[in-house]
C-alpha cells in the first residue's frame, strides 16, 4: 500500500511514506527510495530518502547515495554522507573523498588529500549558503592550484561580500595576479542601496529612508516625526507642523545622499 502511494503529488504524503519505509526497513523499498533520492523535486523528500536508505542497511543503496553527494542541496548532501557512513562506505577515489568531505563540511581535511580534484569545490561555489561558498573559496586558496582561476571569476562576482573578500585573500595564493581582481570584482551585481530611493523616502516620510538603508533607528525617527507633527498640530494648527517637518526632511535628503555615496560597495 505504501509503495503504491510513494510518488503521491502531495509532498507531505511522500514524506510520511518515506519516514514509514525508513522505520520498516524493508529492502524491497530501496528502488523507490532511490528514485526519490535521485529525482524528487523536494529537497526534504530527497533528504528523508537518503536517511531511509542508510537506515535499511543494504549496501546496494551505496551507488545512488554516492551520486547524492553531488546534490545541489546541502541538507541532501549531508544526509547522503551520513547514510554512507552508516553503511561503512569508503571512497574509491579522491573525487568521491572530496565530495564526501564537502558534504560533511570537513574543509580542513581536504588539502591533505593528494591531487585534490576541483569539481567538488566548484559545486560548493554554487551553493545557496554563502558560508559554504566562502569555505570552498578558502580551500581553493589553500590548495594554491592555478587551475582555480575560473573559480576566482565566479567568487569575485558573488552576491555575498563575505565570499568576495575570501576570494580577494585566497586567489593570490593560486598565482593569480592581483591586477585581475578589480576587473573580476567589477562584474559583480551591485548591492549598494539606491540613493534616489533613500532620499525620496526620507523627504516624504522622514526616517523611512534610513530604515531602507538598514538603520534600525530609521523607523524610530519616522515615529518621532509623526508624533511631533500631531503634538504641534494641537497648538500651531494643521499646516505649520508639516511645513517644519518638510524643512527638516529637506536637510535629511542632503545628508542621505552623501551618506549613501560613502557606503562601501565591495
Amino acid at each position: 500500500m505504501l509503495h503504491s502511494r510513494i510518488f503521491h503529488p502531495d509532498v507531505r504524503i511522500r514524506l510520511g511514506i518515506v519516514e514509514a519505509l525508513g522505520d520498516i526497513r524493508d529492502k524491497r523499498s530501496i528502488p523507490d527510495l532511490t528514485t526519490l533520492l535521485m529525482k524528487d523535486e523536494s529537497n526534504e523528500v530527497r533528504f528523508s530518502a537518503a536517511i531511509a536508505l542508510g537506515g535499511i542497511g543494504d549496501k546496494t543503496a551505496i551507488p545512488p547515495l554516492v551520486s547524492g553527494l553531488r546534490d545541489a542541496d546541502k541538507y541532501v548532501r549531508f544526509s547522503t554522507s551520513e547514510a554512507l557512513w552508516k553503511l561503512g562506505w569508503n571512497p574509491t577515489n579522491s573525487e568521491e573523498h572530496v565530495y564526501f568531505l564537502v558534504a560533511r563540511k570537513k574543509w580542513h581535511e581536504i588539502p591533505n588529500i593528494p591531487d585534490v580534484p576541483l569539481d567538488p569545490l566548484f559545486l560548493a561555489l554554487q551553493d545557496t549558503d554563502a558560508n559554504i561558498r566562502a569555505a570552498a573559496v578558502e580551500v581553493l586558496g589553500d590548495l594554491g592550484n592555478p587551475l582555480a582561476k575560473s573559480a576566482c571569476d565566479i567568487a569575485l562576482k558573488d552576491k555575498s561580500s563575505i565570499v568576495r573578500w575570501k576570494a580577494v585573500i585566497a586567489f593570490p595564493k593560486c598565482n593569480i595576479p592581483l591586477m585581475h581582481l578589480p576587473r573580476g570584482l567589477s562584474r559583480r551585481t551591485r548591492e549598494r542601496k539606491n540613493p534616489y530611493v533613500a532620499s525620496f523616502l526620507n523627504f516624504m516620510f522622514l526616517g523611512l529612508g534610513y530604515n531602507y538603508l538598514g538603520k534600525w533607528w530609521g523607523f524610530l525617527l519616522f515615529q518621532i516625526n509623526l508624533t511631533l507633527i500631531l503634538l504641534m498640530s494641537l497648538t500651531l494648527g494643521p499646516q505649520l507642523p508639516y511645513i517644519i517637518s518638510y524643512g527638516v526632511s529637506g536637510l535629511s535628503v542632503i545628508h542621505t545622499w552623501y551618506f549613501v555615496k560613502k557606503l562601501p560597495d565591495l
